[in-house]
């Protein structure tokens, strides 16, 4: 059995996109709509963002329900 890590990217539920971290490839976003990076386009996307590459951007609109991401968990 594989040990996976699974991180929401809603601090809000859990039905929104998820980062799903296998033994062989890292899956972002939610059925239907996902993308899967191997093991080396995974590292050169940690190595960008711990090299400061890749930083934080503001939001193109604000929260529906008063969160922190755009859209989610809208009623």
């Amino acid at each position: 059995m594989t040990n996976e890590i699974r991180l929401s990217l809603c601090p809000n539920c859990d039905a929104c996109p998820e980062v799903v971290v296998a033994e062989d490839a890292v899956t972002i976003g939610e059925e239907g709509n996902q993308v899967r990076l191997v093991r080396d386009e995974w590292n050169v996307l940690v190595a960008a963002i711990k090299a400061g590459d890749l930083d934080e951007i503001e939001p193109t609109a604000p929260a529906l329900d008063g969160g922190d991401i755009a859209g989610c968990c809208a009623p």
